[in-house]
Order: structure tokens, then sequence, then C-alpha cells
């Protein structure tokens, strides 16, 4: 893969995973309700106060996340535009079939014209990336928000926002205190249970293996979940490193974060018990290597607490054996 793949790639990546600045979200007027239609002031995660006079019947979503939290409060007969990507969940990908949903281009390329032209009475866009696009609309006159969360709880708020602007503030609500009863779950089946250390790779190429850092939702997750991320001391993104690196981080378990760039670099449980000196980390020693979906880790939507459940279930395995499983087999 050539680099300019690889950026755009790890642009689209940057966007799923909303890393950025983080601005802390303030509710300014209106408590969270279904409907009503006085005007609501917020603080997006760009820090700039957006003011919603009427509650929205025309969105555009600018990022896989925003969509899937569009969808995940019931909005999706209010999605006019949104861009393309191949990790949606099926629900999604009808409904852009069946409702004539125009796809707006890319995360990265945006045609503007046709946003233009939907006449949205709002734009959800994500990122450092994109805010010179959301400048691009507010300056044609187009309602903008910019979600931007850099950890879980700032996910949670970034809903609850989304829900509060679209009168979908109780439907927020209930869908946050869903996920956060799930996460609660979790660490409470986990948190007595050891921190085994976790490597996770996305991609690999004649320049190393590449993972993820500290400032990464993977390094949240991994640890939410009850492990260890080996790379957790190391406050970056993405993570680029070699055999030797990884021989002396000896990890108790390897993830595949399986995607398109995972499929393009042919990375399986098999190619990588196969890698030259490999055979001396742990986790290949006890057949502890896995796959989960990238689309889990890396979309800070609603699915986020899927990825986690995920990631649990590979790291702490005993912690979901259920009781009948544990039985004696009697006849």
């Amino acid at each position: 893969m050539n680099k300019r793949l690889i950026s755009t790639v790890l642009i689209v990546l940057i966007a799923a995973g909303g890393f950025g600045g983080y601005v802390a979200l303030q509710q300014i007027s209106n408590s969270p309700s279904q409907g009503g239609d006085s005007p609501i002031s917020v603080v997006d995660d760009a820090g700039r106060t957006v003011t919603i006079n009427e509650i929205p019947s025309r969105i555009v979503s600018l990022a896989p996340s925003t969509t899937e939290i569009l969808f995940g409060l019931g909005l999706a007969d209010k999605v006019i535009g949104l861009v393309s990507y191949s990790g949606y969940d099926t629900y999604i990908q009808d409904a852009i079939t069946n409702q004539n949903i125009t796809v707006v281009g890319t995360f990265n390329k945006v045609n503007v014209e046709i946003v233009t032209g939907l006449q949205p009475d709002l734009i959800v866009a994500s990122g450092a990336y994109q805010q010179s696009l959301a400048a691009n609309f507010e300056e044609q006159g187009k309602t903008t928000i910019i979600l931007n969360p850099t950890e879980f709880s700032g996910i949670l708020s970034d809903i609850r926002l989304l829900g509060n602007v679209t009168g979908k503030g109780a439907d927020a609500i209930a869908l946050v205190n869903n996920m956060q009863n799930k996460v609660d779950d979790i660490e409470n089946r986990t948190n007595d249970l050891g921190k085994p250390s976790v490597y996770v790779e996305y991609y690999m190429d004649k320049g190393g293996y590449y993972s993820y850092g500290a400032a990464s939702y993977v390094n949240e997750l991994i640890s939410m979940a009850g492990g260890v991320n080996v790379f957790a001391g190391d406050n970056k993104q993405y993570e680029t490193t070699d055999t030797e690196t990884l021989i002396g981080l000896n990890a108790s378990i390897v993830v595949i974060s399986k995607g398109v760039m995972s499929q393009m670099s042919g990375i399986t449980p098999d190619s990588i018990k196969a890698r030259e000196g490999w055979s001396t980390i742990d986790a290949l020693k006890n057949d502890k290597i896995f796959e989960i979906n990238e689309s889990l880790l890396t979309i800070w939507g609603p699915r986020i607490v899927d990825g986690l459940d995920a990631l649990a279930r590979v790291i702490h395995p005993e912690a979901f054996v259920t009781a009948a499983a544990l039985a004696p087999n009697v006849p």
C-alpha cells in the first residue's frame, strides 16, 4: 500500500474514532426533551456555541460515527444525506437503499455542492479535520455541529447533545443509560480478574506493524475490558512497531482489528503464527489470537459498547461462562 493511501485510510479511522482536541459539552439552555420548539444553544466539541431554533427535519451526517448516533436515536427518517462507509451496520445499509438517502461523498472528500443542494437544516460534522468544512457551511447559513469526543465519557456527552438538538433528549438518555449499564456490567465482571497484556494490530507493511497507542479508543476499551494495552505508556493515537519490540513486550493476547487495512495487508491468525520469531510470544504459545471487527473498535457510536464486549470476552472469557456451562453433565 502506498503512503498516500495509508494516510487516506488513517484519516477515516481518525474520524471514526473521533481523535483530536476535545472541548467539554456544556448545555446552555433547555433540559433534554423529547420535543418542543423553543431555541436551544449548545457548545459543540470545537468550542462553538450553536443555536437551534427549530427541531431539524433534514439532517446531513458527514461521518460514520455521527450517522450511527443519529440512527441510534431513531432519526433515520430525518437523515437525508450521509457519507459512504463499508462498515455500516445492515440496518443503515438497508435504509440508504430503501429511503433513497443521498450519499454525499466520503469522510475526507465531501461533495459540498450535493450537501448544499439537499437544503439541510442541520449538518453534523466530526473531528478537527472537518472544521474548515463546517466553517464553509456556516458561511452559507447552514447550522453545523462538530462532534469530536476523545474518550468514552465524551461519546456519551455527544449522544446527549445530539439528542437535545434534535428533539430526542429522552431517547438519548435511554441510549446513554443502556450503554453505561453494559459498561458497568463488563467492568464488574472483569475488575478482579487480573490485567493481561494485549496487542492489537490493524495493518502491516515493510515499515513494520501498526497498532493503537494510549490516545486511542482501543486503548481505553482494552482497559475497560480488564486488560492492558502493550502501548498504554505511549501517548499516541497510532503506533508503528517491529518484531524485536513485540517480542520484548510479550503480549498475553493478540487481537486483529479486522477491517479494510488488515485485510489488504493479509493479517490473519495463521499469518501471525507464521511470522519469524513470534513463536516466543505468550499469545502465540497459548493460541490467544483473535479477530474483532474494526467498526466496533473505532466507530464511536452506540456500537462501541459491542466492541468493548468483544474485547472483554477474549481478554477474560472466564467472566462470561454461564452457570449452566459450569454445571456437571448429569445424564
